[in-house]
Formats: structure tokens, sequence, C-alpha cells
């Protein structure tokens, strides 16, 4: 099982939660999940500048069944193999879902998966480290505790339930977020010096100054090159240039995300698009998510944008 000390060593950089291309007919499409990936790696996605989120929520898992989720992270662990950490998103509503996924994950040998309690019913503490502390029981793989209080059960997770978290061994690192501002710094000070904290949030500058060892981010999907950018930034101190860098690109790509998020649900939705841009096959939706949100006006922003933002 990978130590906190080698999560915090490996998990550096930006996280990205690749998009599942499903085709039109709704079948997945692994012939384009796997140009994709080795786009990345061919764009220059090493170990120490990303990690890859297999089946997580940008790759749609909540509309895959178990036997599809363990083809999309087989795919990725076979394109990518040892050159860069992949993490897999293991969520379910089904606990012996989530260890099963563990273990496919563990025998891969992945580096870790991201996990959370159960997400239909309210959030309750003693019900999440009891769903945590049960799936560690079987498997040895390493946990990025979730804290993904904007969606499911949207439970924002305590301090105080974090720390309980921690003492399972299998957690060795914690994506963290919060609604609370406060709370998040709170939370990246005293977990950073323990575990891998990555940064789930949009104050990506300030998550790293605070400790944060690797952010999230939809782009590099399309455009790694911008979250490199702000990494390198950011590993040199430059924090100024870096947020007026963030700022440049954020700001009218969150306003293009607006329209769509109005309209319809999911996060590979909103990504796609950009993924048209330059020539990928970000594949279809499965519903919820709907295609049709996404006007022909919005995908000339996203063309416009990605035209307009080259250094």
């Amino acid at each position: 099982m990978i130590t906190p000390e080698q999560a915090k060593a490996r998990w550096r950089g930006v996280v990205i939660p690749l998009v599942t291309p499903f085709k039109k007919n709704g079948d997945l499409d692994l012939d384009a999940l796997r140009t994709n990936v080795q786009w990345i790696l061919d764009k220059g996605a090493r170990q120490g500048n990303t990690i890859l989120l297999a089946a997580g929520s940008g790759g749609d898992f909540t509309t895959m069944n178990i036997a599809e989720r363990k083809q999309v992270i087989k795919t990725v662990a076979d394109v990518t193999g040892d050159r860069l950490p992949i993490i897999a998103g293991v969520q379910a509503l089904d606990i012996r879902d989530c260890i099963d996924l563990c273990k496919f994950s563990e025998s891969l040998g992945i580096d870790g998966v991201q996990i959370s309690g159960a997400f239909y019913y309210d959030g309750r503490a003693a019900d999440v480290i009891a769903w945590i502390q049960e799936v560690a029981r079987h498997t040895k793989v390493g946990f990025a505790a979730y804290n993904h209080f904007y969606s499911g059960a949207k439970y924002d997770l305590p301090i105080d339930v974090a720390e309980k978290l921690l003492e399972i061994p299998n957690v060795v690192g914690l994506k963290w977020a919060s609604a609370d501002f406060d709370k998040f710094q709170e939370g990246v000070r005293r977990f950073s010096p323990r575990v891998a904290v990555v940064n789930n949030t949009f104050v990506t500058i300030l998550g790293h100054m605070l400790g944060c060892q690797a952010f999230v981010s939809h782009w590099p999907n399309f455009y790694p090159e911008f979250c490199w950018r702000i990494w390198d930034l950011m590993e040199a101190q430059r924090y100024v240039e870096a947020q007026h860098e963030f700022d440049r690109v954020m700001r009218p790509y969150s306003a293009m995300v607006g329209k769509i998020a109005r309209q319809t649900a999911g996060e590979g939705v909103f990504v796609r698009p950009g993924m048209a841009a330059v020539g990928l096959n970000g594949g279809y939706s499965r519903l919820p998510s709907r295609d049709e949100a996404v006007t022909p006006e919005i995908r000339e922003e996203f063309r416009r944008l990605l035209a307009d933002i080259a250094p």
C-alpha cells in the first residue's frame, strides 16, 4: 500500500478528471479513451505535473455500471503504465460495489482510489467513518478521502470527521473543498503536513500557498499546457503571475460552463466541446446530461477562447 509520504511525493501537479467517451448509441468508446490518454501523455504529462483520475465525476461514473467502470479504469492503466499516478473513482451506493472496485484497482497497481461515504442519504459523521473503515478492511489500496459537499448528499465533511478518517491506514490523501472558506483553509493547513491534499476548489493559487500538493482541472482534457503553466508558476512561487494567468482563462471559461450547467447536469458535458475544438473525440453524453445544451454558439465560444489564450 502506498504511504502518505509516497502519495505526497507522487500526487503533484494537476489532477485530470478524464472524460469517458460514449458512442452515439451509448456504448463505451474505449478506443477514443485510449487515444485521448495517449494524447495527454504525448503533450508532456509526467509524474510531477499530472495525476489521472479515471471514472470520477468528470468521467460520468454515475451513468456507468460496475463492469463499465472497470473497463475504463483498466484502459487508463493499460495506456499509462507506470508513467503517471492514477486515482480511480470507486464511489458507489452499494458498499460491495465500492469494495469490488477497490480490489480491482489494487490488482492493477493503481496508486489510490477516490472514496467517500454513501452519497444518496443525508451525510452522517458516524456513517461516513463506518463506510470507509469497512471498505479498508477488504483492501490495501490507498484512499483519497473526498469531501464532495456540492453533490450527492451535499455533506460538508467536518474537520473532526476528516481527522477520524486520517486515522484509517489506507487514507493517504484528501481531495479537499468546503462550502466554508475558512474551513477549507484550516483543513489544508492541518492536513497537508500529514497526507497529500488535492485542492478541489477554484482558489487554486491560494491553495498551493497554503500547502496543497495538487489541484483539479478539466482543462488538460483539451489544453493541458494551461494547467502546467499555472503549476510551474506556483512551484516557482510566482503567485501574482499565476493568478493573472488563471483569471485570464478561467473567467471566460466559467461563464461558458455556467451557460451549460444551467441547462443540464453532469461534468463531461461541458468538457466535450473543448475536446471537439482541438480535434479530440470526447464522444457523446449519457442522460441525464444532454449534449443539446451545448449550442452552436457555445461551441464557437470555446473555439474562440482556445484561439485567444495561446501565450
